[in-house]
């Protein structure tokens, strides 16, 4: 099974089972949480997908976290790593946030910048697509050099391009070459 459509199937059963305890926000918070966790420290997914580190060396990490978690979202980390199946965790997140924009949860929106972008930038361009958009937007951001400048946006599968290289691209081809 491909790692997306299986990374679809856990994120719908975290949803589902959120949903039934009334907790989809706070499943939400966690994955964001653990997002920020994951581009932080990078070495983190590496560990915990790791093959041949100790289980029990991983599942400590996640226990540091269980004040701070929902016991689901707990428990998904816990079954992902003894089905050795961590390396799933990028794209879970993706999902989930999928799941939840679909049932009128908060529109997910990737943010692709040449540079990191600050806290500022990313609240402001968070309170200018909420506004846009009439719905709460969960930002998802991604450094991409090659971009050079400017930023581009992916949401609802839509991309939308505004930095310095599209637009040296449209120029290119706007003057025939």
């Amino acid at each position: 099974m491909r790692e997306e459509n299986l990374a679809q199937r856990y994120a719908q059963a975290l949803w589902e089972a959120a949903k039934e305890a009334n907790a989809t926000e706070r499943v939400a918070q966690d994955l964001a949480t653990l997002d920020e966790l994951l581009h932080a420290v990078p070495e983190l997914l590496d560990f915990l997908a790791h093959p041949k580190l100790d289980l029990s060396q991983k599942e400590a990490v996640i226990l540091a976290l269980q004040e701070k978690f929902h016991p689901y979202t707990l428990n998904l980390l816990r079954l992902l790593l003894r089905r050795g199946r961590a390396f799933l965790l990028p794209e879970l997140l993706r999902a989930y946030f999928q799941v939840l924009e679909k049932a009128g949860g908060p529109v997910l929106v990737l943010v692709r910048t040449a540079r990191p972008l600050s806290q500022e930038d990313r609240d402001r361009i968070q309170r200018s697509l909420s506004q846009a958009l009439g719905r709460e937007v969960a930002l998802e951001e991604e450094v991409a050099p090659e971009l050079l400048a400017g930023a581009e946006l992916v949401l609802s599968g839509r991309r939308l391009d505004a930095s310095l290289r599209g637009r040296l691209l449209r120029l290119k081809r706007l003057l025939g070459g």
